[in-house]
């Protein structure tokens, strides 16, 4: 995705239109998978099958700006230099350095016994999220543990600790209200780092 943090950045926005790109269900089977180990053979066609009944609710984790306030994840951010083989990280920081709106905290997750926070970042011209931060506690400071990339990324807490990560998917020719098919993939915490894990993908024109 291509940033243009040099335009000014325009009202905030709504973002229901985003729920059309994945049903709800489809986050629910995700989260119930988000319980078995990695597959990255495993493609699902039809994650609406997926029961939703074994998805239990993730662990309460507390407010979303404690302990730390968006600006100190942004300031974070753009002063760690540690975290330069992340993907996208670059991207983050140009876009931050000139807007100190496009971060806004989502619900945090906790793994391990550990808070974790998590900051979605946006493009400055058009309000759409284009990257995920999770971010723990390390004497006092934020530290990075993951970035996340996509289109109309979420980032949301799912069973077990994981992190449930949906973005959509475009082909040449889809409108932006309206993506082809979406992805969805399931980050599980163990060993002191984020793993990805398998990964649900549709595209209604494949």
């Amino acid at each position: 995705m291509t940033t243009t943090p040099g335009f000014p950045r325009r009202a905030r926005r709504g973002r229901a239109h985003r729920a059309l790109a994945v049903p709800a269900l489809v986050v629910t089977g995700a989260i119930a998978l988000a319980g078995c180990g990695p597959d990255p053979g495993l493609r699902i066609e039809n994650p609406q099958g997926v029961p939703s009944s074994t998805a239990r609710p993730p662990a309460p984790a507390g407010p979303a700006d404690e302990p730390f306030s968006a600006d100190e994840i942004r300031e974070a951010l753009i002063a760690d230099d540690t975290v330069t083989n992340m993907p996208d990280v670059e991207q983050v920081d140009e876009v931050l350095l000139v807007c100190t709106e496009c971060i806004e905290l989502a619900a945090p997750v906790v793994a391990d016994g550990r808070k974790f926070q998590v900051a979605m970042v946006s493009t400055p011209s058009d309000d759409r999220t284009f990257a995920g931060v999770v971010v723990s506690q390390f004497e006092g400071r934020p530290r990075i543990n993951l970035i996340v990339s996509g289109h109309d990324l979420t980032l949301t807490p799912g069973r077990g600790g994981t992190l449930v990560a949906q973005e959509s998917m475009y082909r040449e020719g889809d409108q932006e209200c309206c993506p082809s098919g979406w992805s969805v993939r399931v980050f599980r915490y163990q060993d002191g780092s984020f793993e990805a894990g398998q990964r649900i993908t549709q595209n209604d024109g494949a």
